[in-house]
């Protein structure tokens, strides 16, 4: 119990670092249609009837997510924006279909759509981060996950490849011997 009071005292202090929230209205009827998320911490996210409740419900998702890090000794990603450093930032004009499909999509991988965008991309022209980059190992590995990555070798799949041309072939050969004695018998 005292580990887990430290480790929320630990991460209070990152509940005021300049955190990207993200506060939207999914078309969802009724209660909780609201849904708050916080781009650098995968998976924190929460719901409200109002965007007031969704952002206080958020910040009480960050303090457990953080105290929740700290406790298995996983480091709190940092807020993303740096002083004076290039902020990374691309717009895109795409299909309002296309972009509620990449909600929805991001949603059900606990990312943001940001992420997942960032991911897909990096995934699609095998991108290879600068030693040192924030995040890159975090954003290769699911980018190679989701595409397969040039590291991502299939001997599993090339095996299984392999023994089920040889068993099609062993199939063939035996379907054409009963054809031959079938022919030979006159049946």
């Amino acid at each position: 119990m005292e580990s887990l009071e430290s480790s929320a005292l630990a991460g209070s202090r990152y509940l005021d670092l300049p955190y990207r929230l993200i506060l939207t209205k999914e078309k969802r009827k009724g209660a909780n249609a609201w849904l708050a998320l916080v781009e650098e911490l995968p998976g924190c996210e929460a719901r409200g009837g109002s965007p007031e409740e969704a952002a206080q419900a958020l910040r009480e998702e960050m303090a457990a997510w953080m105290a929740d890090a700290l406790e298995r000794g996983d480091a709190i990603p940092r807020p993303r924006t740096e002083p004076g450093a290039p902020n990374g930032r691309l717009a895109l004009e795409i299909p309002q279909s296309l972009h509620e499909s990449l909600m929805h999509s991001a949603i059900r991988e606990g990312l943001t759509v940001d992420q997942l965008a960032t991911i897909a991309l990096a995934g699609a022209i095998r991108w290879r981060p600068e030693p040192g980059e924030p995040n890159a190992r975090w954003i290769q590995s699911r980018a190679d996950g989701l595409i397969g990555g040039e590291r991502t070798s299939r001997p599993g799949l090339n095996r299984a490849l392999m023994l089920n041309a040889a068993l099609l072939g062993l199939v063939a050969f035996a379907a054409l011997i009963i054809l031959i004695v079938a022919v030979a018998n006159g049946i």
